[in-house]
C-alpha cells in the first residue's frame, strides 16, 4: 500500500475549515498520518488550496478562481463559516500547504481541481513548488479526476505517484490507470461494487474510497480488499 489506510479529506474536514492550515494542523493533532486536499488556480496563475471553482462557499468573498487574482483572495477569511475559533483563517497557496504538511511530517494526496480546460496551465503552476517541496516521493500522491491533466503531469513529472478518481470505477479503467504507473485507484464509496475492488487488487494497485464518515458503511468493503479510506472524519476509523 502506497499511502496510509485513514487519509483526511480535505485536511481534517469534520473539526476544521476544509482546505486550510488548520485543517492540516487539526489532522496531525488527531493522529492523522496522511490528508488529501485539492489545489485550483486563480486567473493569475496562482495555485490556491480550495475545492469549488468559486469562493462563496467557504470564505465571506464572493466570484469565481478564473475571476480572481491572489491579491483579492489573500485576505478572504475561510475560516468562520465554520466555526468563529476559526476567525481569520485563510485560503493557503499551494507552497504554504507543502511547507505545512512538511512541517507536519504528514502525507499528501493533492487532487487537481480543474474547472474548465486550465489542465496543462495548473501542471505548469504547480511543478517547481512540489520539485522544491523537500516532501519525500513516497509521501506524495498525485490525484483527479481530469484524467488527461493527470496524463500532462505525469508525463512532465513521472517521478510521483498518481491515483486516478472516479465516481463509480469505470470499465475501462486498466486502460487509464495502465499508461499512468497509477498506484491507487479511489472511488465514491457508494458506487463502488465487490467486483470492482477486487479487479483493483488483484492488478496490483491500491483501491481507495472517499468520504465515508461512518465505519459501518465500508465495513463490507474491507473484507473485499479496501485498502484505506479518505475521511472529514479520519479519526473514527482508527
Amino acid at each position: 500500500m502506497f499511502a496510509a489506510r485513514i487519509i483526511g479529506h480535505r485536511g481534517c474536514a469534520a473539526h476544521a475549515p476544509e482546505n486550510t492550515l488548520a485543517g492540516l494542523r487539526e489532522a496531525a493533532r488527531r493522529g492523522v498520518s496522511w490528508v488529501e486536499i485539492d489545489v485550483c488556480l486563480l486567473r493569475d496563475s496562482t495555485p490556491v488550496i480550495i475545492h469549488d471553482a468559486k469562493v462563496d462557499r467557504t470564505t465571506d468573498g464572493v466570484g469565481a478562481l478564473a475571476d480572481l487574482d491572489w491579491a483579492a483572495v489573500s485576505h478572504l477569511d475561510a475560516g468562520s463559516w465554520f466555526a468563529t475559533r476559526f476567525a481569520g483563517e485563510r485560503v493557503p497557496r499551494l507552497d504554504e500547504a507543502l511547507a505545512e504538511v512538511q512541517s507536519l511530517g504528514l502525507g499528501l494526496n493533492l487532487e487537481l481541481k480543474t474547472h474548465g480546460d486550465e489542465g496543462e496551465r495548473l501542471v505548469d503552476a504547480i511543478l517547481p513548488y512540489m520539485r522544491d517541496s523537500g516532501i519525500a516521493r513516497d509521501q506524495i500522491m498525485v490525484s483527479s479526476f481530469d484524467h488527461p491533466t493527470l496524463a500532462i503531469f505525469h508525463a512532465a513529472a513521472p517521478g510521483f505517484a498518481v491515483g486516478v478518481l472516479y465516481g463509480e470505477i469505470a470499465s475501462n479503467w486498466r486502460d487509464v490507470a495502465e499508461p499512468l504507473d497509477a498506484v491507487a485507484v479511489i472511488a465514491d464509496y457508494r458506487k463502488v461494487a465487490e467486483g470492482a475492488i477486487r479487479d483493483v487488487v488483484a492488478d496490483g494497485r491500491d483501491i481507495y474510497v472517499y468520504t465515508p464518515n461512518d465505519p459501518a458503511r465500508v465495513y463490507a468493503q474491507w473484507r473485499w480488499g479496501l485498502d484505506g479510506v479518505i475521511s472529514d472524519d479520519p479519526e473514527r476509523f482508527r
